[in-house]
């Protein structure tokens, strides 16, 4: 794990987009004829993808296990999850990517249409291209609001992903073809980690509590979190916490206090403090821009 390729933005990037409700879609090939077609097995920490491939054929790739692509078919990538591709030139496709803070406000409600999302899946469409279409059709949907600006863009969007990922979970029940489930335990254990950070973030417990509800020693969670992300748990929570700080810096005008006190800082100079050594500008320069 200590030569695992963690991108925090897109594929080579390093660069998380600040925008909260971030949404990317890019032809597939853009990217991968950079890297002559082969995508090495990697991580994003705070991205989610969808590969919607409409043509051509490639090998999808994550913890020694391999999938031939045949098209037309669609990719769920979760965050936290090792993938890889190779594809063969000239493939057609799209790759759309979601920032997980975006991803998170998607089907609170339907815990197992959530839950099947969070799996790395191949979804084969040769047998039925008229369902495939319907993908296409939402794809292009999807590119359309991206870009463009009207009334209500957010919801439109929304509620785009949302029916792509129900009938991606209705087309479960209709095919059986291999999934490539993560075995890694350590990225099991840190994707349930992040999944109860953000389920108390109102109100987030000790690094021990953390590491009690998971079934696992705080030593050993700390194990996780450095073998996926090489930092410790409470970095982990700390980066938590520092993301829905920008939120609010970004998206309302609460005062600096206001913000560090929604964010369970009894004290507003620690906030200001820590959010400045992370961020690297004190959170009035980072809200000014």
């Amino acid at each position: 794990m200590n030569d695992l390729l963690r991108y925090q933005g897109l594929y080579g990037e390093q660069q998380l987009p600040l925008v909260t409700d971030f949404i990317h879609i890019e032809p597939l090939a853009d990217r991968s004829k950079i890297y002559e077609w082969e995508i090495e097995e990697h991580i994003h920490t705070d991205l989610v993808q969808l590969f919607i491939i409409e043509a051509g054929s490639g090998i999808l790739f994550s913890e020694g296990k391999r999938l031939e692509l045949i098209s037309p078919c669609v990719i769920t990538v979760p965050a936290n999850v090792l993938h890889g591709f190779h594809f063969e030139p000239h493939i057609t496709g799209d790759v759309i990517t979601l920032s997980v803070s975006f991803y998170d406000t998607l089907l609170k409600d339907k815990a197992p249409i959530k839950q099947q999302s969070n799996l790395l899946y191949c979804f084969p469409f040769a047998d039925n291209t008229d369902m495939f279409a319907e993908f296409t059709y939402w794809k292009t949907k999807i590119q359309k609001e991206i870009f463009e600006e009207a009334p209500e863009k957010l919801l439109a969007l929304k509620t785009y992903f949302e029916l792509l990922y129900l009938e991606l979970y209705r087309e479960k029940f209709r095919n059986t073809s291999d999934a490539l489930l993560s075995n890694n335990r350590n990225l099991a254990y840190f994707q349930q980690f992040q999944e109860l950070i953000r389920q108390h973030a109102q109100n987030l417990p000790s690094i021990k509590k953390f590491a009690d509800a998971m079934g696992i020693t705080q030593t050993h969670l700390n194990r996780v979190c450095h073998s996926v992300t090489r930092t410790s748990a409470l970095k982990v929570v700390q980066d938590f916490t520092i993301n829905e700080a920008k939120k609010y810096l970004l998206n309302t005008s609460y005062s600096i206090a206001e913000v560090a006190y929604f964010l369970n800082f009894n004290d507003p100079g620690y906030f200001s403090r820590l959010f400045k050594k992370r961020v690297g500008v004190a959170p009035g320069e980072f809200r000014k821009g």
